[in-house]
């Protein structure tokens, strides 16, 4: 094409609105060079074009940096549907899809080289019964090629793995693509071997946040020109540029992280939904524990829902027990009948990391030289120092937040112990007085990863302990060390977070310890049963998966939680039904959507006074079947010197468009302000 036109373009920016310019040749999907503003150049996608010339003046674009599309017309148009669904402009949507690496202004030459041919996959295990039944209507979908979305409920070792790849594997064959998103990166280490073994390394890319931006680019350019069948990645890699996808395999789709927390706040479930509807492609999400809305959209028909209810190998469910540690009361009833109802008193020194039952299985498990996972879902030695003279708290002078104690290797100016805040990650020396009122009693209260493999080591030296949390994590490859030390038996014991409760397969694992399973109980959120629910169930399931049974031992202060109860009976359907009731009375999702608008300043009255005239305003839209609720201050008050106030918008699709509409371009005028759509929490 070489008659001028006029296009229009969008830029990587916050700004929600698009630009035209005139040009001559080039293509929708191409990147360009434009004029913006007096003395700048930026870069921005073309995502349409006219030969109608617009009603305002128009400047002509630097430079086509593209000879070919640098975009397919499917992800233009999936980032319009992320634009509208999650209040972000255009460009900041499209940026989620091209690697940052890619934003320099140099002209790219493609190559069109296409899938490669149809590769041999090793020989597939025996399915069982339950298996068979589930990949039939899969494989069914796929050899339709249409939009199918599935939904499998499979218990922990139930072989869903085996049913993703299955389903890869046809879908190779038609010579299609095919995408796996997991909500860690922690979690990829065991799947890209098990992956690269079967379709060979260079057919198999992998994608997150820890790989370099040579690598990111290189693996973008690989999936785009087709050299890459399978990509394995965590939840931007739903995105990639796949030009022929034909299946997207979400594991562990119950998962909090799939969530973006920063502009666009996209849910990869819902991106993944869209994405495979663009694309006629099959859509399969699974857990052992699913989203209860998930659940319920498969109940209601929405999805195919397909469930998995033994173990391989007919494998038993490991026992759990959930251990008392409240002092005991008189006229009790006795440890005996405690233990038969798997409820045991396990009460010691308040202080004490390890109830005495724990402690035995612990040495017992050694003894026997099996592997032992322990969980507790605090980062850091200890999550606060209080006063025990005076009562203050060690808090971040930034944020409403408690600073955790975290101890670590003295690197420079940099001490071995110190205090940060997991919020805004502000560290401080550790006082050895009290600021407030100079006595020595400070005492470290709660339990973090840190302290738990100290306590490990105290009590057993010799054994051989490995951790595994976020700190650990944010060093390049050291979860995969990790992670491959523990399978190959040179750990005797894994300490870790929410990281090692699921999808790891470790045979050796004969017990599960949970140290403290109240951490999440009680937060201010509708969905901390659920949670908590999910990580029992999910943790218990690491163990019991090879040759021996295996036992789990859950430490709380409240036992008889019907959360705890069921996750102590692997119970998902009771659990469900009587959350899903509760979900309905108080009108929450699925029953409804909802929209949490934060509005932030440096001064209180500032954030306060702009939270209230945002929700007089979102008043007119009130009818029944909507609710504003709000503004009140959000559960954490204060984070990195700015005051939050919170309002929150109940309701359903029809309802919530007019007040989504009128969001996209509200601005208060004292406060910055965030609208998270379909919110995964409320903190």
């Amino acid at each position: 094409m070489s008659d001028t036109s006029f296009i229009e373009v969008s830029f990587p920016i916050p700004l929600n609105k698009t630009f035209h310019y005139r040009a001559e040749g080039g293509h929708v999907g191409s990147r360009v060079l434009a004029p913006f503003g007096p003395k700048k150049n930026l870069v921005g996608f073309v995502v349409d074009r006219t030969s109608e010339k617009p009603s305002f003046p128009t400047k002509s674009i630097v430079a086509w940096l593209d000879d070919k599309p640098f975009l397919n017309p499917t992800l233009i148009s999936l980032s319009r549907w992320v634009s509208e669904r999650y209040l972000c402009s255009l460009g900041e949507a499209l940026a989620c899809v091209v690697p940052p690496a890619l934003a320099a202004p140099k002209r790219e030459r493609f190559t069109e080289k296409g899938l490669p041919p149809t590769l041999p996959v090793t020989a597939p295990l025996q399915l069982m019964v339950e298996q068979e039944r589930a990949l039939g209507p899969i494989l069914e979908a796929v050899g339709a090629k249409k939009y199918h979305p599935f939904l499998i409920r499979g218990i922990t070792d139930s072989g869903k793995t085996e049913i993703y790849v299955r389903a890869m594997d046809a879908v190779i064959t038609q010579g299609k693509q095919a995408l796996f998103l997991l909500p860690e990166i922690a979690l990829t280490p065991p799947f890209i071997e098990r992956l690269r073994e079967r379709y060979g390394v260079d057919h198999v890319g992998l994608w997150h946040s820890h790989l370099s931006g040579g690598e990111r680019f290189r693996t973008w350019k690989a999936v785009r020109e087709g050299t890459i069948q399978v990509l394995l990645g965590a939840r931007s890699a739903v995105f990639a540029p796949f030009p022929n996808l034909g299946v997207i395999v979400l594991d562990e789709e119950h998962e909090p992280s799939y969530k973006q927390e920063d502009r666009p706040r996209y849910h990869t479930r819902d991106v993944a939904l869209k994405r495979a509807e663009l694309c006629s492609a099959v859509l399969i999400m699974g857990s052992a524990t699913p989203s209860l809305e998930s659940y319920w959209h498969a109940k209601q028909g929405h999805y195919t829902l397909l469930e998995l209810t033994s173990r391989v190998e007919q494998r038993s469910l490991p026992v759990v027990e959930l251990i008392d540690l409240r002092p005991p009361k008189k006229q009790e009833v006795s440890d005996e009948d405690k233990t038969k109802r798997t409820r045991t008193r396990g009460a010691g020194s308040p202080f004490a990391v390890f109830s005495e039952p724990l402690k035995l299985a612990i040495e017992q498990r050694l003894a026997r030289r099996e592997q032992i996972m322990l969980f507790v879902n605090r980062r850091g030695f200890t999550p606060f120092l209080r006063c025990s003279k005076c009562g203050w708290v060690s808090r971040c002078s930034n944020c409403s937040t408690t600073l955790s104690l975290h101890m670590g290797e003295a690197l420079g100016h940099l001490p071995a112990r110190y205090m940060q805040c997991h919020a805004c990650s502000r560290r401080e020396p550790v006082p050895i007085q009290c600021p407030q009122c100079h006595s020595m009693r400070l005492h470290q209260y709660g339990v973090g990863t840190q302290k738990v493999e100290e306590e490990i080591k105290k009590l057993f030296p010799f054994v051989k302990v490995g951790r595994l949390d976020r700190d650990i994590a944010a060093k390049r490859s050291s979860h995969e060390s990790i992670y491959k030390a523990f399978l190959s038996g040179k750990l005797d014991i894994l300490v870790g977070t929410q990281m090692i409760a699921k999808g790891f397969n470790f045979p050796k694992v004969t017990l599960v310890g949970v140290v403290d399973a109240d951490v999440s109980l009680h937060l201010p959120d509708f969905r901390s049963a659920e949670r908590t629910f999910d990580l029992m169930t999910q943790v218990a399931g690491r163990t019991g998966r090879g040759d021996a049974k295996g036992r789990v031992l859950v430490q709380t202060h409240h036992p008889e939680h019907y959360a705890l109860e069921a996750a102590r009976e692997h119970d998902y359907v009771g659990f469900y039904e009587k959350e899903i009731q509760d979900r309905e009375k108080l009108r929450y999702p699925p029953f409804c959507r909802l929209v949490n608008i934060v509005l932030r300043a440096a001064k209180d009255v500032s954030a306060r006074d702009s939270a209230e005239m945002l929700s007089e305003k979102l008043q007119a839209f009130v009818q029944d079947g909507l609710d504003i609720l709000g503004p009140v201050p959000a559960p954490y008050s204060r984070l990195r010197n700015q005051f939050r106030y919170q309002v929150l918008i109940k309701g359903n699709d029809a309802l919530l468009d007019p007040c989504l509409r009128f969001l996209s371009h509200y601005r208060p005028a004292k406060a910055y302000m965030s609208v998270d759509v379909d919110p995964a929490d409320l903190l």
